[in-house]
């Protein structure tokens, strides 16, 4: 296991420099205590963080490693994700939500439409209990199912969990406007076949979905 203190130590670090940050998810609550050697926890930094972020971190004694963008192409001007190592714990930081395309484009990333970034820095969350920054639950049960479907191709078991702890806020406005920028006309049987629990049915409706 990580350290929690190693864990700890880096959000301050960050709280005390008062980077622009959010940290995109914490499925099954695995951090600070539980989390695995090697794994990596996920963060949004603000774009306008991005160059002042690589020199706290690499002053600070953090081994800066080569990310996603080794294997992938990041598109409309996407800059490359921040990887970052300390010990046996990886840090990784993107300055946009973005998803994997379901084309022939080959290994991509691209960001999410402006108004979902520009709401998740409106909204974003502080955790007293951890001290830390995090997405509103809008936001992290929008951003769930975008991952489920774009980057993994099927809804997980944790994804599910963390869906369900969520799933009330499917029908608030914020929700419907936020998911209405990347399903459009499909938006309404997405949300439909979620709060119908009908996880595996989800990609295969998207995919075949004809009333654009």
């Amino acid at each position: 296991m990580v350290n929690p203190k190693l864990i700890k130590d880096f959000f301050l670090l960050l709280n005390i420099n008062n980077i622009n940050y959010v940290l995109i998810k914490n499925d099954g609550n695995k951090i600070p205590y539980y989390l695995e050697d090697e794994k990596d926890i996920d963060f949004l930094i603000h774009p306008t963080e991005y160059e002042n972020l690589k020199t706290i971190l690499i002053n600070n004694g953090y081994e800066k490693k080569i990310g996603e963008s080794c294997r992938r192409f990041f598109l409309y001007q996407l800059r490359e994700d921040l990887f970052f190592k300390k010990e046996n714990c990886y840090f990784h930081f993107y300055e946009a939500l973005s998803c994997n395309p379901l084309t022939n484009m080959g290994k991509c990333k691209i960001p999410l439409d402006n108004i979902i970034q520009d709401y998740i820095w409106k909204n974003k969350k502080w955790d007293k209990e951890n001290n830390w920054w995090i997405m509103d639950d809008v936001s992290i049960l929008l951003y769930l199912i975008i991952r489920s479907i774009f980057d993994k191709l099927d809804f997980r078991i944790i994804y599910i969990e963390e869906i369900e702890k969520r799933i009330e806020y499917i029908d608030s406005k914020d929700f419907y406007m936020l998911a209405n920028s990347v399903f459009f006309k499909f938006t309404n049987k997405m949300i439909e076949l979620v709060k119908k629990r009908e996880y595996k049915n989800i990609l295969k409706e998207y995919l075949s979905y004809k009333n654009y």
